[in-house]
Formats: C-alpha cells, structure tokens, sequence
C-alpha cells in the first residue's frame, strides 16, 4: 500500500477539528473576557489564575457529559 495513503497530509491533519480542544478553547476565551484578562498581555499571575479556572470549568463541564461526579475534579488552586 502506498504510504502516502496511510498518512494524513500536513493540510488534513491541520484542518481536523477536535472538538474536545475547541470546547475548552471555547471555556478559555469566555473566562478570559469575563475576567478582563488578555493573554497577550497577562503577567504571571493571571495567567495562572485563568489556566486554572478554565482546567476546573473545562472538567467540571466533561463530567457532566460524561456522567462522573463533580467530586472527582481536582478543585481549584489545589496540589
């Protein structure tokens, strides 16, 4: 078999969507302007802080698709 067949083309695999990636891209961006923060011009601190509410709102919002219980997520700014 040809291997050109069994390899997705850098233009296929660029353009594939994972909707997983969108839907906390999407959480990302919402959190981010509901904060006022611009990732561009975020220090350190907010920069933690938004990665962090958007790890529990991303995973709070996959267990309630998936079924699990909201216990399971790490809760926020917890090591």
């Amino acid at each position: 078999m040809n291997e050109a067949k069994k390899m997705p083309s850098d233009a296929e695999w660029y353009c594939r969507q994972d909707p997983e990636a969108e839907r906390f891209y999407n959480i990302f961006f919402k959190l981010c302007r509901k904060y006022n923060i611009s990732w561009a011009s975020a220090d350190e601190k907010e920069k933690a802080f938004i990665e962090e509410v958007t790890r529990v709102s991303y995973e709070r919002d996959k267990a309630l698709r998936d079924g699990k219980p909201l216990s399971d997520i790490r809760p926020a700014f917890a090591s």
